[in-house]
């Protein structure tokens, strides 16, 4: 929202449909913001550095400089030299994962036993083609809208989103960046509480803040 209370308008609007990616870039300052559009969708977030350098976001040491395992307002998604590329700015859900991989075809293939299936590992990769990334890069999501949890026995757990329909996480770019955005593909578990429906990415340049 802007001060007076007034939505701007995005300068940019995609539309990401289920079990499929989008990629676009952000130049710094910009805002992307990541709606879950009928609920219980998650989205998964991969960032690079734009500017010829192969920066990229690092789960694991996002995870160790915030000593945490959740991603919170003002917490930013960080490289493996600690760099910021995109920082939370809002947020109406707040539960989000950076513990699990993208989902992608041979874990469908060896945990769930389902031949042929394509996840969002091979989603985001399709998509980053044009910018020269490749499938090898596609490592590490920010998964927003994903509810984990470490049990007590240490083994990670999947449980239903509590996102609902229009709930959404906004981030601003540190840097120029590549950044690609899955409608996540997951229907064998609780992931997307096993239904798949689509994500819509705003942008908003030029100072424009949502």
């Amino acid at each position: 929202m802007t001060r007076e209370g007034v939505e701007a308008t995005p300068t940019e609007t995609i539309e990401i449909p289920p079990a499929s990616g989008r990629a676009v870039t952000l130049a710094k300052g910009d805002r992307l913001r990541v709606v879950d559009v009928e609920g219980s969708q998650v989205a998964d977030v991969v960032a690079f550095a734009a500017d010829g350098e192969r920066e990229a976001f690092s789960q694991s040491f996002t995870r160790i400089l915030l000593d945490r395992v959740d991603v919170r307002v003002g917490d930013s998604l960080l490289t493996a030299a600690g760099e910021p590329l995109l920082t939370v700015v809002d947020d109406t859900v707040g539960v989000h994962d950076i513990l699990f991989g993208p989902c992608n075809q041979m874990l469908y293939e060896r945990v769930f036993g389902v031949s042929g299936k394509t996840g969002c590992r091979e989603h985001l990769a399709e998509a980053l083609e044009p910018y020269g990334i490749g499938h090898e890069r596609v490592t590490d999501p920010f998964n927003a809208f994903m509810n984990t949890r470490i049990g007590d026995d240490n083994r990670m757990t999947i449980l239903p989103p509590t996102s609902r329909a229009g709930d959404h996480v906004d981030l601003r770019a540190d840097r120029d960046v590549i950044v690609a955005v899955s409608a996540c593909a997951a229907d064998v578990n609780d992931c997307n509480a096993g239904v798949l429906t689509g994500i819509r990415l705003e942008i908003f340049r030029d100072g424009t803040k949502p």
